[in-house]
């Protein structure tokens, strides 16, 4: 029984996430409820229960749900509607196709290596739904306590971290990786990339500014002049290391470990040459 509570409570938060991150807000006590009642009334009836299911449960709530926080079906529907309008986009508006019925068959999330794509989105108001779904699932295998140890690289990090939830859940990942046996990699162009990934005094721009000074091991390579100085502040670079930044050969970076500094030639072989070729579409 204490499982079945804990999957509905892990689904009515992922549910939650979904809709901030569509309605660009943190939903409201009576907003969450409703969610959280309508996830409940579907999850005893359906092995895998969907959006549309869970849109058909906010618009036309069980008198049940309604019993449970003492009041009427009008009115819990009333609470929920802005959600589920909101929700309905991933089923029949702009944003069908990709959240409207059971996840794919035959898609494998427990390989040895694990790729999720989602760089045809970054112009898409969908990325944000996506990555909060990623972020729910990467949390649930993460806290399998299955004593694998897991590398989980986050690759063009600036993408996501303006999405306040995956943020979150980053920030978290990366305080409890030891607890869990995973090392994290974030990956971005420009140190300054961190500070935009919110504005000025922003909870994201926190997050991100905190990512960094929770990362024991920081790799960087060459950067531009515009950049030094933003480094400097963040990394606490000497006079020396900043001065070598932007005159740093293509495959060495400075690396620092803790309190040491070093600077690490990167060599690499035939076949990882071309996983790593990011001007291929630039040749012939």
């Amino acid at each position: 029984m204490r499982d079945g509570h804990d999957l509905t409570r892990r689904r009515g938060e992922l549910v939650c996430s979904l809709a901030a991150a569509s309605l660009g807000r943190t939903l409201l006590p009576h907003e969450r409820t409703a969610v959280e009642l309508a996830v409940a009334s579907i999850s005893g009836r359906a092995a895998a229960p969907t959006i549309p299911a869970v849109v058909k449960a906010l618009l036309r709530p069980a008198t049940s749900s309604a019993s449970a926080v003492c009041s009427d079906a009008g009115s819990l529907a009333a609470d929920g509607r802005a959600v589920a309008l909101e929700l309905r986009r991933l089923v029949e508006g702009d944003l069908a196709g990709m959240f409207d019925g059971p996840t794919c068959p035959g898609l494998k999330m427990d390989g040895r290596l694990v790729v999720l794509d989602l760089s045809a989105l970054y112009a898409s108001p969908a990325l944000a739904i996506l990555m909060t779904c990623a972020a729910a699932w990467l949390q649930a295998v993460l806290n399998r306590d299955d004593g694998v140890r897991r590398l989980v690289v986050v690759d063009e990090a600036w993408a996501i971290l303006s999405n306040l939830a995956v943020a979150r859940w980053l920030q978290a990942s990366f305080k409890l990786a030891r607890a869990f046996g995973v090392a994290n990699v974030a990956v971005v162009h420009r140190l300054s990339d961190l500070r935009a990934a919110g504005g000025d005094g922003s909870e994201q721009q926190r997050l991100s500014e905190g990512l960094l000074a929770d990362a024991e091991t920081r790799v960087v390579f060459a950067q531009p002049a515009s950049e030094v100085q933003a480094a400097t502040e963040l990394l606490g670079l000497t006079t020396t290391e900043a001065e070598l930044l932007p005159r740093l050969p293509r495959g060495v970076a400075l690396w620092k470990v803790g309190s040491r500094s070093l600077l690490i030639e990167h060599r690499m072989g035939t076949h990882e040459a071309a996983l790593i070729d990011t001007d291929a579409r630039m040749g012939g």
